[in-house]
């Protein structure tokens, strides 16, 4: 028995629309789509576009929920599609960061990658643009660095994971290694992932650090041997023969994986 989303009246097995509100609903997310698409074109006040997305709200059958669902669906595709433009457009990302903040939309109304992507984006076109960052002072993070060396970034609220090695299976009889390799087990198993959650990651012109409660980690730009991007952060491997990669996890894979290999070229 499915109840109508607009007017939460039984519309039917299977049902989610009446049709009479359906053709409400569309005409709202339409109107709404192009409030938003206006504003974001012409980089309207806020004020403007809240007055227009009053105007969109229907007078009768429609919930507050669900328009404010509405608004956050329409907003995030917009996100979705500037993190896409090409080039970037910074003005546009921070007024996207505008709008949410007023229409109360957080991560855990979205993917939450998107606050992540839209906050970086200017320093993204600068670093894409070949231009330089301008080195920051920050006195929350606790490091000693050289007298040559220069704080470039700061990631928190930054996890990370350290890859363990495999462990071998002890194989004990001759019937054993042969029942494993017909059923194509292998020999090694996978040890259980270290997480460090809440840490900071700070990028100098000369090394990473990580920091947390129960860990302190320095590395060398000199000695990453490659860095992989991944959707939300990196994996980084060192030159040493012994040491295993750690992801970390900083919201923005493409911002930090450019980062690094901005500060490795200067």
């Amino acid at each position: 028995m499915g109840r109508c989303v607009v007017c939460n009246k039984f519309a039917g097995p299977f049902y989610k629309l009446h049709k009479s509100c359906y053709l409400v609903y569309e005409e709202t997310r339409e109107r709404l789509k192009a409030s938003f698409s206006h504003a974001i074109t012409v980089k309207q006040p806020y004020s403007e576009l809240q007055n227009s997305i009053e105007s969109c709200r229907p007078a009768s059958k429609f919930s507050s929920d669900l328009f404010a669902s509405l608004l956050t669906h329409i907003w995030e595709d917009h996100a979705k599609y500037a993190l896409k433009a090409r080039p970037l457009d910074p003005v546009s990302g921070n007024y996207l960061l505008e709008i949410a903040s007023n229409l109360n939309i957080n991560e855990r109304d979205v993917e939450d990658y998107l606050f992540f992507r839209l906050s970086n984006i200017e320093a993204l076109t600068i670093i894409q643009q070949k231009q330089s960052l301008r080195p920051i002072k920050d006195q929350s993070i606790e490091i000693e660095m050289g007298n040559d060396e220069s704080l470039i970034w700061i990631f928190e609220g930054t996890s990370k994971i350290d890859q363990q090695r495999y462990a071998q299976n002890p194989q004990t009889t001759i019937f054993q290694t042969i029942i494993n390799n017909l059923f194509s087990k292998s020999r090694y198993k996978e040890l259980e992932t270290k997480v460090e959650t809440s840490g900071k990651l700070a990028i100098t012109d000369q090394n990473l650090y990580y920091l947390s409660e129960k860990d302190s980690i320095r590395i060398a730009l000199s000695d990453f041997y490659s860095i992989t991007p991944m959707k939300d952060g990196v994996r980084i491997q060192t030159t040493q023969k012994s040491a295993t990669p750690s992801t970390f996890i900083t919201g923005d894979g493409r911002f930090t994986y450019e980062l690094i290999r901005y500060v490795q070229d200067m």
